[in-house]
C-alpha cells in the first residue's frame, strides 16, 4: 500500500532519543511520506534527527494534547492531498519498537478488507471512570491507528475533525478520542481490525498487563509506560518487567540501548529500576564462563580511595586486589604525614601501579577527594570502570551501625574475588550500564521512605543547573548511600565537569543539605542522565541477611491494612491529605478501631475505585498540554 504516516511527538525538553529515529528509519520501509508533528519547540539536534528520517517535521504550541496535534497535522497537510494514499497511521512517540519487524504486523494486516485497524485494543469499562453515567467502551488504542482510503476520504472523518472541541485535559483527550473513534466510526458503518484482540485475553489493558504474553507473540511494540508505571501495580498485578526485556534479548534484534538511554533519562529511576529487576545478586561462585571471565580480566580500572583512616589501607587494598582486571590505584588522603604511610604500605605490598595524592582540604571529605582531587584521571579514557572506596568507619553512628553499613558496602560491591569477577562482567556485558551501587541500606538506618531528608531541595536547584534532567525520585532516591560505587568514567562526566572548587566545600558542616551529602545521592543521577542506567549488586550472604528484614517490615506495616498494596498506599493518602470532616473520621476510625476500619474501607473507596484503576491500568497518552 502507498502509506502516509503522521508521528505526534512530545518532549519537555525539546530533545530527540535514538528510540525515536529509529521507529521512524524502520517505518520508512512501509510508509512512502512520514510528517512528525511536535507538541512543543524541538532543540537544533532533535529537530535536525528528525528531518533525516522525516519528510517534514512541524512544530505547533503544546494545546490540546495529541488530538489536536493529529488534527492540525491533517488540516495543515490537507484531506485533497491526503486521498493521494492508500493508507493514513496515526501513531505516537509512546512505544518503542518495532520490537519485531513492521513487515510481520502488515503482512496481517494487508489481508484485511478492515476500513481501519490498531495493534491493541482496550476493553470495556463498566461503569465509566469518569463520567457520571454510562460505559468507556472497546476501542482502538491511539498510539497506533491506521485509516484506509475510504475511510478517511469520506465527509464523516473529515466531519470528526472539524468538530472536534479544544482538548485541555487528559480525560478529555480520552473521553473524546481514543475511547471514542473506534464506536464512532464502527457505527457509521466502518470496519475495525486489531492485532491484537482484547477478547483473547484475561485483562481490559493487554498491552501492559500482559506484556510479557504479548512480547512472547511478537507484538511489534512496547510501550514506555511499562517501565515508568507504578510499582505498586505491577506487583499486585504480578508483572514481570525482566521477563520482557529476557525475551526480547532471545527474540528480538531490537537494539535494547535505545530504550535504557531514553528511560534513563526520563524515568523516576527506583521506578524504572523496580518494574525491570535492574537487581543481580551474585555468590561467592564463578557465575560467568571463560569467555566473559577473559572479557572481564580484558577491562582497566581507575581505583580511587580517599583514605582519612590511614591504618585502614591494608584493608581497603585487600578488597580492590580482588578485581580481576588490571588497575591503577590513586589514594587521596588530607596530610603528608599520612601520604607517606599510606606509600610505604603500597609498596611494602608490591602494588604495580600506584599514586597517593594529598588533598587541599578534608571539607567534602571522599566526595571533594574524588571529584576535585582526582579530577584528571576521571576524564581518562583509558580506564574502563572506576571503582570508588573510602576509609569508612562512620563514628557518628556507633561501632554497630557503624560497622554494618561499612560490612554493608564491601561486601555488595567486592565480596570475592569470583563475586568481583561477576560484577565487573556486567560492564563487559551490558554496555548500556552506567554504574553499578549497593541496595540502599536499611538496617539500623531509617532510609527508607524518606532518605533525601533536607538534600532534594539543593538537589533539584544543582540538577537544573548541570542539565541533569532525569526525575527524582519521590521519597527515596536510587543512590550510592555511602559513596561506594563501580562505574564507567563518562556516567560521572557531568559532575566531574561542574565547575566545582574546593571552596564550594569549605567551611560546611558535613550532613544533610551539605554539597557532599547531595552529591552522594547525585553520582547515580550523572549517569542516568547520560542515558545510562544504574543497576543495584549485592551478595547472597547479605542478602539472605537483608530481605528477611525487609520481608518483616513490610508485613508488619501490612498487617493494619486492609486490600492490596496500591489499595493500602490510597487508603494512607487519603489519610495524610487534611482534615476534611471525612478524612478526620477515617483517621479517627484506623487509629482507634482497626477491625471496624477494615470493613468499612471498601466503602470509604467505592466512589473513586474503578476510576482510580482504569487511570492507573491503562497505557495512556503521555501527551503534556
Amino acid at each position: 500500500m502507498k502509506r502516509i504516516a503522521f508521528y505526534l511527538f512530545w518532549e519537555k525538553d525539546g530533545g530527540v532519543d535514538g528510540y525515536v529515529p529509529y521507529c521512524l528509519e524502520k517505518l520508512r520501509e512501509h510508509a512512502e511520506h512520514i510528517v512528525v508533528v511536535s507538541n512543543g519547540p524541538l532543540d537544533p539536534a532533535g529537530r535536525a534527527v528528525l528531518e533525516e528520517v522525516a519528510d517534514e517535521v512541524w512544530e505547533r504550541e503544546n494545546v490540546g494534547f495529541d488530538v489536536w496535534g493529529y488534527k492540525e497535522g491533517l488540516e495543515r497537510f490537507g484531506f485533497d492531498r491526503l486521498a493521494e494514499y492508500d493508507e493514513l497511521i496515526l501513531l505516537n512517540y509512546t512505544f518503542f519498537g518495532p520490537m519485531y519487524p513492521f513487515s510481520e504486523m502488515f503482512e496481517r494486516s494487508d489481508s484485511w478488507k478492515a476500513d481501519f485497524w490498531g495493534i491493541t485494543e482496550h476493553g470495556e469499562v463498566r461503569p465509566h471512570p469518569f463520567a457520571a453515567k454510562g460505559v468507556l467502551p472497546r476501542h482502538i488504542q491511539s498510539h497506533w491507528i491506521a485509516v484506509r482510503n475510504a475511510m478517511f476520504t469520506s465527509p464523516a472523518f473529515r466531519e470528526y475533525w472539524a468538530s472536534m472541541p479544544m482538548i485541555t485535559s487528559y480525560e478529555q483527550s480520552v473521553d473524546m478520542h481514543e475511547a471514542r473513534f473506534t464506536q464512532h466510526f464502527e457505527e457509521r458503518g466502518f470496519s475495525s481490525e486489531v492485532l491484537f484482540r482484547g477478547a483473547d485475553y484475561s485483562s481490559l489493558n493487554p498491552i501492559l498487563d500482559e506484556v510479557v504474553q504479548l512480547t512472547a507473540e511478537r507484538c511489534p511494540i512496547l510501550k514506555r509506560r511499562t517501565f515508568f508505571h507504578s510499582p505498586l501495580y505491577f506487583s499486585d498485578y504480578a508483572i514481570i518487567g525482566r521477563d520482557v526485556i529476557d525475551e526480547l534479548e532471545r527474540t528480538s534484534d531490537y537494539p535494547l540501548e535505545l530504550v535504557w538511554q531514553n528511560i534513563a533519562r526520563t524515568s523516576e529511576p527506583r521506578v524504572a529500576a523496580t518494574n525491570f529487576s535492574l537487581y543481580r545478586i551474585y555468590s561467592d561462585a564463578l557465575e560467568i564462563d571463560e569467555a566473559q571471565l577473559e572479557r572481564a580480566r580484558g577491562m582497566r580500572a581507575l581505583v580511587a580511595i580517599h583514605c582519612y583512616y590511614e591504618d585502614m589501607i591494608d584493608e581497603l587494598m585487600g578488597y580492590a586486589e580482588r578485581l580481576p582486571c588490571e588497575r591503577h590505584v590513586v589514594v587521596t588522603t588530607d596530610t603528608e604525614q599520612k601520604k607517606s604511610y599510606i606509600k610505604a604500605a603500597l609498596a611494602r605490598r608490591g602494588e604495580p601501579s600506584y599514586e597517593v595524592r594529598v588533598t587541599e582540604s578534608n571539607a567534602g571529605r571522599d566526595v571533594s577527594a574524588f571529584l576535585l582531587g582526582c579530577a584528571d584521571l576521571l576524564r581518562d579514557d583509558s580506564f574502563d570502570i572506576v571503582v570508588k572506596l573510602h576509609s569508612k568507619r562512620s563514628p557518628q553512628d556507633g561501632a554497630v551501625a557503624g560497622g554494618w553499613f561499612k560490612r554493608h558496602l564491601f561486601g555488595n560491591l567486592l565480596h570475592s574475588e569470583n563475586y568481583a569477577a561477576n560484577v565487573v562482567n556486567l560492564f563487559a556485558e551490558r554496555p548500556e550500564i552506567g554504574m553499578v551501587i549497593p541496595p540502599i541500606i536499611h538496617i539500623g538506618f531509617p532510609t527508607l521512605g524518606k532518605s533525601w531528608y533536607l538534600n532534594k531541595a539543593p538537589a533539584e536547584r544543582l540538577c537544573r543547573k548541570l542539565g541533569i534532567t532525569t526525575p527524582l525520585d519521590e521519597s527515596t532516591p536510587l543512590s550510592a548511600y555511602g559513596s561506594m560505587f563501580i562505574a564507567r568514567p563518562h556516567a560521572l562526566r557531568t559532575l566531574v565537569d561542574a565547575g566545582l572548587t574546593w571552596a564550594d566545600f569549605d567551611d560546611e558542616a558535613y550532613g544533610d543539605g551539605s554539597l557532599a551529602h547531595v552529591l552522594e545521592r547525585l553520582f547515580t543521577y550523572s549517569s542516568l542522565g547520560a542515558g545510562m542506567p544504574v543497576y543495584t549488586v549485592q551478595s547472597t550472604e547479605l542478602a539472605s541477611i537483608n530481605y528477611p528484614s525487609l520481608e518483616f517490615k513490610l508485613q508488619n506495616f501490612s498487617q493494619g491494612l486492609p486490600g492490596t498494596v496500591m489499595q493500602q498506599r490510597a487508603y494512607l493518602d487519603r489519610l495524610e491529605r487534611g482534615p476534611s470532616m471525612l478524612s478526620v473520621s477515617k483517621r479517627v476510625v484506623h487509629t482507634r478501631l482497626p477491625r471496624l476500619a477494615r470493613l468499612l474501607y471498601p466503602v470509604y473507596d467505592a466512589s473513586r475505585r474503578t476510576y482510580v484503576r482504569w487511570r492507573t491500568r491503562r497505557g495512556g497518552q503521555g501527551t503534556a498540554a
